[in-house]
């Protein structure tokens, strides 16, 4: 049977429908292969039997290759395997079984489903009593482009210690498992030719296996693919996927499509690993992909860096992108080098993850064909950095909008800078800038709800710290309460009522937390609170500069428990504070007697 598709290409740009509709051209459809399914049990009736010691053949659907009573090829039928001269067995017809058993002491056979001819193993699945590994082979015909299937129907199992070489398709129904198989998915090896396929449809699951997708093995060759449809999970599978090997070939893709019946296809807690292309200037690092209702689940998504850009804002790099109205969950996600995550193609205003963390780039589109796209971190709760760049733009346009905001209760270090214009949002957790350059939270505004701001890097954009009616929201100058430093703000900074400055002293340095603003304005009813740790004698006269006003213009308000001239003791000393100290405008806090 000859299998019609598509690569899914980074070129999804021109609607969220393509997705679905490249998607579903990727493989044949679950109608199609339900009904090669059914039509297998005509093919050639037998019943349960055991392949021979001393078999005159390979071939399955020869009677006399069997004890009395075979070829297997029923619905309720199993074929048996044990000790046998002959271990390289394949089709000629197309064959249904209720289960496969490999005997303790088997030999290690290669069972082939041959070009145009389909394995269908529709009940127990796969058990492997030998201790060795089993092999199974999807043969493709190089010439006419004809390959062999196996599917997985009902609640089999493809078992422990098999391993699947797939160079043409396979197929998991009902809710049947992957189990803990070991699965290549090979690319093409011939120009033009169509790299392997998967595909887990209705409740199926990838289970605790091993996939790898290959990229195209020469020019013209795509890569090796499997699809998430339906409810399916990805369960607790691991994944390797490719970028192409050479020059002009397609690469190795996952992609988690819902179609056919109402469901969620899912990441689960699989964990994938994305890998880029060693072939420079191409398009041809490997792909994790979700579209319409899909969601990353729990997993683990990584995207490794590839050979270089080409163009800029991808190249060569793996790829996990969001696109249609899928959603994040709560995936970890690593990208590193010019490996990306790109949510331009999502019709969501807001797509929400985990974490996120790694060197590579993340893309937020904005006012493109999807509109300005929000990235929301922290659903995960873990604590994480981020040495890479955020921007907008994408594989769906836009050149300005994409915003962040940090959720839960981790920790996301920004140590890099980061050029996206739409904002950036606290409204739990710590989010920590710490970068040198440029501006860690890209040229937008910074609203921090709830949680802390803090760093000792620079941020460009106005921070506005509360919300006026709540309390919670928090800045911190320095990388936590017991290491102060220095933040740098190059806009002007607000504490709304309700709001709190945190600033620490380490008498051991001795330095205190120190904010440097454009411009200071404080709102009745924000409040100061003093941090005093480690130990250390402090001089009179010792003035500690927490608020540097950058601004000619002084600072506007007071806090409600700080006023102007007041003086408080900490840890011995006492402290006097002024609003007018440093070049005239700043709050400082003096040691005095």
């Amino acid at each position: 049977m000859k299998i019609p598709r598509t690569s899914l290409h980074r070129s999804l740009v021109a609607s969220p429908s393509s997705l679905l509709s490249r998607a579903r051209a990727f493989l044949p459809s679950a109608a199609a292969i339900l009904m090669l399914l059914l039509s297998t049990a005509s093919s050639s009736y037998a019943g349960s039997a055991t392949w021979l010691a001393s078999p005159a053949t390979g071939d399955w659907n020869t009677a006399g290759n069997w004890t009395a009573g075979g070829p297997p090829n029923g619905s309720t039928d199993t074929a048996t395997f044990e000790s046998s001269n002959i271990i390289g067995v394949s089709l000629s017809l197309n064959t249904e079984v209720n289960g496969i058993v490999f005997n303790a002491g088997a030999s290690a056979f290669t069972i082939t489903a041959s070009p145009m001819f389909v394995l269908t193993i529709s009940g127990v699945g796969i058990t492997n009593n030998s201790g060795i590994t089993q092999n199974f082979v999807i043969a493709v015909d190089s010439d006419t482009g004809t390959v062999g299937q196996i599917i997985f129907a009902n609640s089999a199992t493809a078992g422990s210690l098999t391993a699947f070489n797939n160079v043409g398709s396979m197929s998991f129904f009902g809710s049947s498992t992957a189990a803990n198989g070991t699965f290549t998915n090979n690319g093409g090896s011939a120009g033009f030719a169509f790299g392997a396929s998967m595909a887990f449809n209705e409740t199926s699951t990838a289970g605790n296996g091993t996939f790898t997708n290959d990229g195209g093995a020469v020019s013209g060759a795509t890569g090796g693919g499997i699809q998430f449809f339906d409810s399916s999970t990805a369960g607790n599978g691991t994944f390797t996927i490719n970028g192409a090997p050479v020059s002009g070939a397609g690469f190795g893709g996952v992609f988690f499509v819902h179609s056919y019946i109402a469901g969620t296809p899912t990441a689960g807690d699989g964990i994938f690993t994305i890998n880029g292309s060693a072939v420079s200037g191409e398009f041809t690092g490997g792909e994790v992909g979700f579209g319409e209702s899909s969601t990353a689940g729990n997993a683990t998504l990584i995207a490794n860096g590839g050979a270089d850009f080409f163009p800029p804002f991808r190249g060569a790099g793996g790829l996990i992108f969001f696109a249609g109205g899928s959603t994040g969950g709560t995936a970890r996600v690593e990208v590193f080098g010019n490996g990306v995550l790109d949510i331009s193609q999502d019709t969501f205003a807001t797509v929400t993850i985990g974490s996120i963390e790694g060197s590579g780039l993340v893309f937020l589109g904005g006012n493109g064909s999807f509109g300005a796209t929000n990235l929301t971190v922290g659903n995960n709760n873990l604590s994480t950095t981020f040495s890479g760049k955020i921007q907008d733009g994408g594989n769906g346009g836009g050149t300005g909008g994409g915003s962040l905001t940090k959720i839960g209760r981790g920790k996301l270090t920004l140590s890099k800078a980061s050029t996206y214009t739409g904002g950036t949002t606290v409204s739990n957790g710590t989010l920590l800038v710490t970068n040198r350059t440029g501006s860690a939270t890209g040229t937008g505004a910074v609203q921090v709800n709830k949680g802390t701001l803090g760093g000792l890097g620079i941020i460009t954009g106005a921070v506005t710290v509360g919300t006026g009616h709540s309390s919670g929201a928090i800045v911190l100058a320095g990388k936590s309460a017991t290491a102060p430093g220095i933040l740098t703000i190059n806009s002007a900074l607000t504490f709304t009522s309700r709001s709190t400055y945190q600033c620490v002293l380490n008498r051991r340095t001795p330095i205190a937390g120190e904010i440097t603003a454009l411009g200071v304005t404080i709102n009745s009813g924000a409040s100061f609170t003093f941090v005093d740790v480690g130990t250390g004698t402090l001089t009179v006269g010792t003035v500690f500069t927490v608020i540097n006003n950058t601004s000619a213009n002084p600072v506007f308000g007071t806090f409600s428990n700080l006023s102007d001239g007041s003086v408080f003791t900490s840890n011995g000393n006492n402290f006097q504070v002024s609003y007018t100290g440093g070049d005239g405008n700043d709050l400082t806090l003096t040691v005095v007697p």
